[in-house]
């Protein structure tokens, strides 16, 4: 099955939008450049691909596979922003001129919800790198094809992930603590209630916010218990680097909006490393 979909997403920068939704750049389960995105993923109806096009303010969508329905109706939600504008009091020169030029990074719901938790329950207490290489093994090892004519994979099902089991998951490189953790989020199935997730055993708070930052679009998620995070702020802001507490404090002024100020600090970051 191969559907279509076009809406108007003015004020939108999908490249910008859609860079930390891959794992990797090795990503097996997804492709960016050119101005577009693809995305592989389970639904209930089952497999899905997303491919998305951007053409000035027109937003193009192509799905293929047994969810496309299900993901076509739901496409809406994905661009439906809450405002996110900083306050007219915010008096950092720097940061107003980040808000003008990144206006377009914006960060909604998408789809794939439960791979976004199981990528950050992977990155715990270990680097990026090693965290994606674990990832695409297990996929390129276990994934399936996905559906269209791109070489994609798709991430691992949550019965997938009960099925290969905690020896399997230990032999990519994942310590006993994280595999216990990627097999109690299986649990929770692709629904991935906010609620259970916030319960389960080995799912903190970094974890948690990330996943409703990245996963839910919640614009205030703050990822606390980062490694590096509370000292790019602090150096950002003009401060001497400190932990959470003080990383805390500088956003306070930006409640309601402090995802989408941590995301234009750390692309402007990413893009001075580069």
């Amino acid at each position: 099955m191969v559907l279509n979909w076009r809406a108007a997403v003015p004020g939108y920068d999908l490249v910008l939008s859609t860079k930390l939704q891959r794992f990797g750049h090795l990503d097996p389960t997804s492709r960016h450049g050119g101005g577009a995105f693809v995305r592989a993923f389970w639904t209930d109806q089952g497999p899905c691909t997303l491919a998305l096009r951007q053409s000035g303010v027109d937003m193009e969508a192509e799905l293929l596979g047994p969810g496309a329905t299900a993901v076509r109706d739901w496409l809406p939600t994905m661009f439906c922003f809450t405002p996110q504008e900083l306050p007219p009091e915010c008096a950092h020169p720097g940061l107003r001129q980040l808000a003008r030029r990144l206006d377009g990074l914006k960060v909604g719901p998408v789809p794939w919800a439960f791979d976004v938790a199981q990528a950050f329950v992977l990155q715990q207490r270990v680097t990026f790198e090693g965290a994606a290489r674990s990832f695409r093994t297990l996929v390129n090892r276990y994934g399936q094809p996905a559906p269209g004519p791109l070489p994609l994979k798709l991430p691992l099902h949550p019965e997938q992930w009960k099925q290969i089991g905690l020896n399997r998951i230990e032999q990519v490189e994942v310590d006993p603590q994280r595999a216990r953790t990627l097999l109690r989020v299986a649990e929770l199935g692709l629904e991935l209630d906010l609620t259970k997730l916030g319960a389960t055993r080995g799912v903190g708070p970094w974890t948690f916010q990330s996943v409703l930052g990245y996963a839910m679009g919640h614009p205030d998620a703050v990822p606390i218990g980062d490694l590096h995070l509370p000292r790019m702020i602090a150096v950002y802001f003009g401060q001497r680097p400190g932990g959470d507490e003080r990383m805390l404090q500088l956003l306070e002024p930006y409640r309601g909006l402090r995802f989408r100020v941590l995301n234009w600090i750390m692309s402007a970051a990413h893009a001075r490393a580069f």
